[in-house]
Parts: structure tokens; C-alpha cells; sequence
């Protein structure tokens, strides 16, 4: 990383740790997992270590809510905002390139939700190993929120970029997320049955959905019974194992980061060009 694009990091990192966006959501996502985490406490003493894996499979449908807003809102605005201010043409016309201005801003943003996803989760994490929860697990469920945290953050900065004003960016990058999570497994599965579509499709479309993708890995992750993966989940994790529908679903989330990137700083350019 060169020491200009380390200047834009710097930027939008205190740009991010300054707004209130960040210690709300921080904020709420850190009382929202220890108040899973204690509900796992209690049911700790009767099911063991079941107990904590129901409190991380509500810590992950608290992050599926969470967690995209937390990304949108800062990567939203990154461009959006110097667009609106004049201060985007004022940068373009120093010794910088073009993607030197989009990779800073990309990694100063992702920097700044990871910290808070960090702040949120590290307590309900240390309590959870605390009382007996494998590393491995908790830090395999954290790099899962990091990804749909960073999947989020590439798609906000892309309609950053592409849109002419933070507000539409944003209500791009909102529709984006709820279409994505209303057309998860569950929400095709019918239309799929009725227009008599193979199950291939369906389990297709489970990883290419990186909502679904990330629904999907972690609760395999959490060794969970198959009635909760849904039949879609039960039928992926009995062809491939456990581990490998996490690799999968992880390997989806990766590709949706790569994609998207590549989509927002081509975009970035052909803007500014």
C-alpha cells in the first residue's frame, strides 16, 4: 500500500470513528450480544455447550440486521459526500490516482466497520470462551461477520460511486440488502417448487444470495441440527460436510467482495475520467 492511498485510509477511518453511526451501532451490537450471550449462560446449565451455540445463532440473526446498515451508512457516503462538496475534484487534482482514491477510501471505511464489529462482538466472544465455547468456533463465526460486513461495505461504495447523491446510494444499497435477504432460500423455495425448477438451482442460488450464503455457513458452523439449516442447508451439508458448506459459503462472500470492488473502481474511473 503506498503512503498516499495509507493518507486516504487515515481519512476515512477518522472520518468513520468520529460520526455517531459508529459507537451507536457499536453500541447496540455489543448489548445485543451480551444479552444473547447471558440468555446462552442460563441455558448453558441445562443443555452445555448447546446452549451457547442457540445464543451465537441469535448473535448471527442480530448481525444479518445490524451489520448491513453498519457498512451502508459510512461506505454510502465516502464518495457521495466529496461529490456533493467539490472536495472528490479538489483530491482528483493532486499528484493521486484513481484507484489510490478508491482503495484508501475502501480499506479506511472496512477498517472503521470492523472495529465496531470487533467492539460488538469481542465481549459476547471472550464470555463465550470464557465458558468453554471452542476458539476456533467463535473466531470462524467472526470471520463470517467480517465478510457480510465487508460485502456491504464494497456494494455501499460502489453506489457511492455510481449514484449522484448519498441519499440514493443509500436507498440503493437498502432495497439491495432486503431483496436480498427476502429472496433468501425460503422465499424462492416456492416459486421454485411450482415452476418445478431441480434442486441444483435452488441450492445455486443458496450461495450465490450472500445473505443465504452467510445464514448458511455459520449456522453450519455451529453444528446445528438439520431441521435448522432448512432442507436446502440439510441437503448441501449432507453432500458436503460441514466444513465444506462453510468453505463454500465463505468462498461466495469472498467472491461477492472481488466482484464488487472491481465493478465500483471501474465505475469510479470511467467517473472521474
Amino acid at each position: 500500500m503506498s503512503s498516499r492511498t495509507t493518507l486516504f485510509v487515515r481519512r476515512e477511518l477518522a472520518a468513520s470513528l468520529n460520526a455517531r453511526w459508529f459507537w451507536a451501532y457499536a453500541a447496540l451490537f455489543l448489548l445485543g450480544g451480551l444479552a444473547l450471550t447471558a440468555v446462552g449462560l442460563g441455558d448453558a446449565a441445562i443443555y452445555g455447550y448447546r446452549g451457547f451455540a442457540k445464543a451465537f445463532a441469535g448473535l448471527v440473526h442480530l448481525a444479518l440486521l445490524f451489520v448491513p446498515l453498519m457498512a451502508l451508512f459510512p461506505a454510502a457516503a465516502a464518495m457521495a459526500e466529496d461529490r456533493e462538496s467539490g472536495a472528490l475534484d479538489y483530491v482528483l487534482a493532486q499528484p493521486v490516482t484513481r484507484g489510490e482514491v478508491y482503495a484508501g477510501k475502501w480499506a479506511g471505511v472496512s477498517l472503521a466497520v470492523l472495529l465496531a464489529l470487533t467492539v460488538g462482538y469481542g465481549a459476547s466472544a471472550a464470555i463465550a470462551v470464557w465458558r468453554g465455547v471452542p476458539v476456533l468456533l467463535v473466531a470462524l463465526l467472526y470471520v463470517f461477520v467480517a465478510l457480510l460486513a465487508l460485502v456491504f461495505v464494497t456494494l455501499g461504495l460502489c453506489y457511492s460511486t455510481l449514484s449522484a447523491s448519498r441519499a440514493r446510494a443509500m436507498t440503493i444499497g437498502i432495497v439491495t440488502w432486503l431483496v436480498l435477504a427476502a429472496l433468501g432460500t425460503l422465499g424462492v423455495m416456492v416459486a421454485f417448487v411450482r415452476w418445478g425448477i431441480p434442486e441444483t438451482a435452488l441450492v445455486v442460488w443458496t450461495f450465490v444470495d450472500p445473505v443465504e450464503a452467510f445464514r448458511i455457513g455459520v449456522i453450519a458452523a455451529l453444528d446445528a441440527d438439520l431441521s435448522v439449516l432448512g432442507p436446502v442447508g440439510a441437503s448441501v451439508t449432507s453432500r458436503l460436510g460441514a466444513a465444506g458448506t462453510q468453505a463454500l459459503a465463505a468462498a461466495s462472500l469472498a467472491v461477492w467482495v472481488a466482484g464488487v470492488w472491481l465493478v465500483g473502481r471501474i465505475g469510479f474511473r470511467r467517473a472521474t475520467g
